[in-house]
């Protein structure tokens, strides 16, 4: 049982549609013989913004929500396109990976900062957002048959995140917040040193 809590994107109709195209051909580009392929179930299909542990639903406070509720104030909608597909030894995952996107990551790095501003010390931070759609065995070699894998699905729209817990196989929304902001935040540049 995982019961993981992290903010979470998940696609929506057309989004799962999309991915259901890309996890198809996944399927049937996966070669006889090669190691057992077990897709996810589409419910499941989810980038995780920043992941901020397991058994810590006592983290869930009004001053968490709030930090997350103004992440969303400051993030505009946005879509992404999936580059490649990608499998990853340590983990088993075979995932999605979508093109360069500064808003998919300025909102990743918005959640962590919010969740540090509420005293919590996220267990994993995002620096490469993903969409797990299906698992491998662990740590075996390169899976060069994924790169033949047409990624090409459109724009799948990033217009709202949730704060997610997993109690064992299925995700569950404990609050949503869609994005509403304007423009991406600026970074903060260091002054030069002469």
């Amino acid at each position: 049982m995982s019961r993981a809590l992290f903010p979470g994107w998940r696609p929506d109709a057309d989004g799962r549609e999309r991915l259901a195209a890309l996890a198809a051909r996944l399927r049937d580009a996966h070669p006889e013989g090669a190691p057992r392929l077990q897709p996810r179930r589409p419910d499941q299909w989810h980038a995780t913004l920043c992941f901020i542990g397991y058994d810590l639903l006592d983290l869930v406070t009004p001053a968490l929500h709030a930090a997350l509720a103004d992440v969303a104030g400051h993030i505009p909608p946005h879509a992404f396109t999936v580059e490649r597909m990608a499998y990853w030894p340590q983990s088993g995952v075979v995932v999605a990976l979508p093109h360069d996107c500064p808003a998919l990551q300025a909102l990743c790095d918005a959640t962590r900062g919010a969740i540090r501003r509420c005293g919590i010390r996220p267990l994993q931070v995002t620096t490469q957002p993903h969409v797990t759609l299906a698992y491998l065995d662990r740590h075996l070699p390169g899976q060069p048959w994924l790169d033949g894998i047409d990624c090409g699905i459109g724009e799948v729209h990033v217009d709202r995140f949730e704060l997610l817990f997993n109690p064992g196989g299925r995700y569950e929304p404990l609050a949503e917040w869609p994005l509403t902001g304007t423009a991406l935040p600026v970074k903060p540049e260091q002054a030069q040193l002469f």
